[in-house]
C-alpha cells in the first residue's frame, strides 16, 4: 500500500485537484455568473467545460504533477501556485470576453479560497504522511537492480552520490579487472553471468570503453536474452571541467556545455506565439492612440522626431534598428555614450518617459517584426559590443537569443549606466542564467516584476 501510494501520488493528486474543482462548482453551485433561467444551462455546461479545460491546458504547462518523488515538495507547491493563479487569470478573461454575463464575484472569490484551502490540504496532509514513512517507502520502493561495469569518471559520481545512486538503484560494479575498483565491487564478470540468473537485475550501465569487444557483445546478448535494459556511460576527459547537458540529435548524443531550453523548437514556437500576441495588443490598443500623444508632445518641447531608430546587437549579432520614443536632443554621441543620471541631453518629457519606461513601448513594434521578443537580453548599442566583446567573459553568448524588451538581469538590479567593467560581467551572467534557464513561466514572472518595478519605481531608471 505505502510503496503503491508512492508510484501514484501524481495521479491521486491529479484526481483529487479534479474533484475538488468540480465539487464546489457543481455541488456548491458557486457559479462565477449571475444567470437567468432561459440561458442558464447553455452558459453553465460551457463554462463547466472551460473551467476543466483550462486546468487541463494549464497543468500541461506548469507540470505540477511532475516528479512528487523528490524530497523538496516547495518545488510541487511552486507549480501549484502558478496553476491557480493562472487558473484565476483564465477564468477572469474568457468570463468578461466569451460571456456576455454579470460576474458573479462573491461566488467567484468564495469558490478560489474554498479550491485553494482543499488543494493545499490534501497536499499537506499526504506529504506528511509521506514525511512519516518515508523510511518506510524508501525501503519498499527502492529497488537496487541496476550494475555497473568498469569504472571510469561518470560512474565514480554515480557512486559518491548516496542520493542520485538511490534514485537509480545502483546495487554496485563488476569489472575484470578488481584492482581498478575502488567501491562496491560485486565481483567479476564471471560472476555477473551468475548474478543475472540468480538475482534481479533490471539493468547494466557500461562505464569501461577498454571492454574487449567479444566480451562486451557476449554481456549484451546474456543481458538481451534475460530482459535487461542496457546504457552506457562515456568517458571524457573535461566532463568534470564544468556542467554539461546531454542533447540527442538524430539519434546521437552529445554533450553540451550550455543548457539552452529555447533549442527546443515547440518552445521557439511558445515563445514566438506570446511575444506575436501581446505585441499586437500592445500595438493594437496603447500605441495606436499613444503615438499621437507622445508625437505632439515631443514636437512642442524640442521639434524633433517621435521615434529614435539606433542600431543595435541583435540574435546572432545581426545589427537592428531599435525602435524608441526620443527621449533626448539630436546629439551626435546617441550612438556612442549612454544615458547617465541627471544626463544634459534628456528633455523634461524624456525623463518623464524613462522613469516610467514609456519609451520602450515602440520596441513591442521590433518584436511583432521578429527582431525582438518581450523577454530577454536586453540588446545592447553596437559600439558597447566592440568593446565589451573583447573584454567581457562570455559577452556574446548573450547574443544566441532574440534580445528582449526586459529581461532578468533587467528586473535583478542590473539596469541603466554600466559603472564598471563588474557591472557588465554581472549583467552578463544575468543574462546567460536567464538562456540556460528559460521557460514560459518565468517569462511571465519578469513581465510582472517589470511592472512592479515600474510601479514601485526604479532608482536605476534615468
Amino acid at each position: 500500500m505505502l510503496v503503491y501510494f508512492l508510484k501514484h501520488l501524481p495521479k491521486i493528486f491529479l484526481i483529487g485537484d479534479y474533484i475538488i474543482i468540480n465539487l464546489f462548482f457543481v455541488v456548491g453551485k458557486l457559479y462565477f455568473f449571475e444567470f437567468d433561467t432561459k440561458n442558464f444551462a447553455q452558459d453553465y455546461r460551457a463554462h463547466f467545460l472551460l473551467l476543466n479545460i483550462s486546468w487541463l491546458v494549464i497543468t500541461i504547462i506548469t507540470k505540477p504533477y511532475k516528479s512528487l518523488k523528490i524530497k523538496e515538495s516547495s518545488i510541487h507547491f511552486n507549480a501549484l501556485t502558478k496553476s491557480f493563479v493562472l487558473l484565476i487569470f483564465t477564468s477572469l478573461i474568457y468570463l468578461n470576453l466569451i460571456f456576455s454575463v454579470k460576474i458573479d464575484y462573491r461566488n467567484m472569490f468564495l469558490y478560489f479560497v474554498l479550491v485553494g484551502f482543499f488543494m493545499t490540504l490534501t497536499r499537506f496532509l499526504l506529504f506528511l504522511y509521506r514525511k512519516k514513512n518515508r523510511v518506510r517507502l524508501g525501503r519498499k520502493s527502492i529497488s537496487f537492480n541496476t550494475v555497473l561495469i568498469g569504472e571510469n569518471h561518470m560512474s565514480t559520481s554515480l557512486l559518491s552520490n548516496n542520493n542520485l545512486r538511490r534514485s537509480i538503484g545502483i546495487r554496485g560494479t563488476y569489472a575484470s579487472d578488481s584492482t581498478k575498483i575502488t567501491s562496491k565491487y560485486l565481483g567479476d564478470i564471471n560472476q555477473l553471468f551468475e548474478d543475472i540468473e540468480k538475482t534481479k537485475i533490471r539493468s547494466i550501465i557500461f562505464c569501461d570503453d577498454h571492454i574487449d569487444v567479444e566480451l562486451y557483445k557476449r554481456i549484451v546478448d546474456v543481458a538481451e536474452h534475460n530482459m535487461i535494459r542496457i546504457y552506457m556511460v562515456p568517458s571524457f576527459k573535461y566532463s568534470n571541467l564544468g556542467p554539461n547537458y546531454l542533447d540527442v540529435i538524430h539519434e546521437i548524443p552529445f554533450l553540451k556545455l550550455l543548457k539552452e531550453p529555447l533549442s527546443n523548437p515547440k518552445k521557439q514556437v511558445l515563445k514566438r506565439a506570446f511575444d506575436i500576441g501581446f505585441s499586437f495588443f500592445v500595438i493594437l490598443f496603447v500605441l495606436s492612440w499613444l503615438i499621437p500623444v507622445v508625437a505632439v508632445i515631443i514636437r512642442l518641447e524640442n521639434n524633433a522626431s517621435v521615434f529614435f531608430l539606433q542600431k543595435r546587437s541583435g540574435l546572432n549579432n545581426e545589427t537592428f534598428s531599435c525602435i524608441k520614443f526620443r527621449s533626448m536632443t539630436v546629439n551626435n554621441n546617441a550612438d556612442l555614450k549612454t544615458a547617465t543620471k541627471n544626463d544634459p541631453r534628456i528633455t523634461r518629457f524624456g525623463a518623464f518617459m524613462r522613469k516610467t519606461s514609456i519609451d520602450e513601448l515602440p520596441q513591442f513594434i521590433n518584436v511583432f517584426l521578429g527582431e525582438m521578443s518581450i523577454v530577454g537580453p536586453r540588446p545592447h548599442m553596437v559600439s558597447q559590443t566592440e568593446i565589451y566583446s573583447k573584454i567581457t567573459k562570455k559577452y556574446m553568448t548573450r547574443h544566441i537569443v532574440k534580445p528582449g524588451i526586459t529581461g532578468w538581469a533587467q528586473v535583478m538590479g542590473s539596469r541603466g549606466e554600466i559603472f564598471s567593467h563588474r557591472d557588465m560581467e554581472k549583467r552578463i551572467e544575468k543574462d546567460i542564467w536567464y538562456i540556460q534557464n528559460w521557460s514560459f513561466f518565468l517569462d511571465i514572472k519578469i513581465i510582472f516584476l517589470t511592472l512592479y518595478n515600474i510601479i514601485k519605481g526604479d532608482e536605476q531608471a534615468y
